[in-house]
């Protein structure tokens, strides 16, 4: 992408989880906005900052993250979900979102972002 880093918002409440996908990413070249682990903070980077993806944990400390997902869609930027739900147990406008299940590994993660990256 021209030479500029990529820059992606994290959303994870597992904290070990959520260091790992930020190791993850930067390995792989991306810049990491976050990782933000609750909803109100997460709405808040959603409207404040601009990254160019995000990775969203679907439940956040029991909390779900669509109001976030509905703030960066709204904007064009790309969401994945992370989730251990399967598609069909999301409510409907979000089915057809990118979705990684948990657990996943390093190797799909990047795939999925980059591939989200290339269809801009």
């Amino acid at each position: 992408m021209n030479g500029t880093q990529r820059s992606v918002l994290v959303v994870e409440d597992e904290f070990l989880l959520a260091i790992q996908i930020e190791d993850d990413l930067m390995a792989a070249g991306f810049s990491v906005i976050g990782p933000f682990t609750s909803l109100r903070t997460s709405i808040a980077a959603a409207r404040r900052e601009t990254p160019q993806a995000a990775t969203l944990d679907v439940n956040l400390n029991g909390e779900f993250v669509y109001p976030v997902a509905d703030e960066l869609i709204a904007r064009g930027i790309p969401v994945l979900l992370l989730t251990g739900y399967a598609a069909s147990d999301l409510p409907e406008p979000y089915r057809s979102l990118p979705r990684l299940a948990k657990p996943f590994n390093t190797r799909d993660l990047i795939r999925t972002l980059e591939h989200l990256l290339a269809d801009q």
